[in-house]
């Protein structure tokens, strides 16, 4: 098994509460959890520390003079300064992205404008950075994209997502913006008629994202102390957000503090809306541990949980297909297309497992499904012809 790890790039890598009804509403509010203290003595000493600054988000978001220069005398156009100041900010955006190279790399806004070249998360930056200088209001959303594992090492799998944005008009009568109706511009690099819409995210979580990705690259790259340098920034903006969380459980747990990660799972699955990675890796580690009643009551909350963030549970039937738990597997497939029938692939994934258990009509059902929804030939073919030896 495999930590699981998800970072915002393009093409674009969870404890369950459980409440009973009750008639009787206490008057006493339970007190907010505080997030656990992080072990800085285990990450000062370590062999990785480099004389690299951490990124401050001043650092990230700034423009070099003559980038801020280009911007006001684009919107000083005829054709431009007499739109409102979120189409400003979109079509100086568009014109400057025309032949901009989506690879996924993180970079700072004026890196990114400079080469022409970043990542979703790059790109989500840099909007962030020209309609702040244009003093445009900035909404984000997470979008959830068919599922694609982006590296995967001994025991790392990084999987992707992507964020749009949203521009919105002016907010001088001080109306707002959710519900007023005010009018708005989108913009999403990476368009695909599959992509679901998640929840949005106000800045504070916007800025723990970039740090998770920054200290996503670090990980990767084995420079632990750097990685925890960047997940500690970014709690300094938001102390509730999942993959944060999850990742500062697992650098500690890679420096030897298995006490501490234990307990950024268990805070993190009080506080956190999408627990499902949470779960999973924490699962993980008790099972490590062979703390087998402790794993085993996690692995029942993870296999009841109902969560609308589909595609962790299409990468976790995967990794259960893969250790042979073909019960598990066909759970969490089937929770990945009750939220999103039309994903070819997990049908036949699901046929796999089914078949494995012995369920052999299911399997078939399932192969018809995944003939039905494929539409390249190749897939097709593999599809119909694993239909046609089941018939047989």
């Amino acid at each position: 098994m495999k930590w699981i790890l998800h970072r915002v790039i393009p093409v674009a890598v969870g404890l369950m509460l459980m409440t009973a009804c009750s008639s009787h509403v206490s008057s006493v509010s339970s007190p907010k959890p505080v997030m656990p203290p992080v072990n800085d003595s285990l990450f000062i000493s370590r062999s990785d520390v480099t004389s690299t600054p951490i990124p401050t988000l001043e650092s990230l978001m700034a423009l070099t003079p003559e980038q801020i220069e280009d911007l006001h005398q684009f919107v000083r156009r005829e054709d431009i300064a007499s739109l409102p100041k979120n189409k400003q900010v979109s079509a100086y955006l568009i014109a400057k992205l025309v032949n901009f190279n989506y690879e996924g790399k993180n970079h700072s806004a004026s890196i990114a404008l400079e080469k022409g070249s970043g990542n979703c998360m790059t790109l989500a930056l840099l909007s962030y950075a020209i309609a702040k200088e244009m003093d445009v209001k900035v909404v984000f959303q997470v979008m959830h994209t068919p599922p694609m594992l982006l590296e995967v090492t001994s025991d790392l799998a990084v999987t992707s997502d992507h964020v749009r944005t949203f521009l919105y008009e002016d907010d001088s009568d001080n109306k707002g913006f959710a519900f007023s109706g005010r009018s708005y511009v989108v913009l999403d690099y990476f368009l695909d008629r599959y992509d679901r819409g998640g929840k949005k995210v106000d800045e504070q979580q916007f800025i723990g994202m970039l740090y998770r990705n920054l200290a996503a690259d670090a990980l990767l790259d084995g420079a632990l102390n750097r990685a925890y340098s960047l997940l500690k920034m970014g709690t300094q903006y938001t102390q509730e957000y999942a993959p944060l969380l999850n990742m500062l459980a697992i650098v500690h747990r890679r420096a030897g503090d298995d006490e501490t990660a234990k307990q950024f799972y268990q805070y993190g699955l009080n506080v956190s809306e999408s627990k499902i990675t949470l779960l999973n890796n924490y699962h993980y580690l008790l099972t490590m541990n062979g703390e087998l009643e402790a794993a085993e009551r996690v692995k029942s909350q993870l296999l009841a949980l109902e969560d609308s963030s589909p595609y962790s549970w299409y990468l976790m039937g995967k990794e259960a297909l893969d250790e042979g738990d073909n019960q598990s597997a066909k759970i969490y497939l089937k929770k990945f297309l009750y939220n999103t029938p039309y994903y070819h692939r997990a049908y036949f994934d699901l046929a796999k497992a089914q078949y494995a258990l012995g369920e052999s009509a299911a399997a078939k059902s399932s192969l018809s499904q995944a003939l039905s929804y494929a539409e390249l030939p190749e897939s097709q073919r593999q599809y119909q012809a694993k239909l046609t030896w089941l018939n047989q």
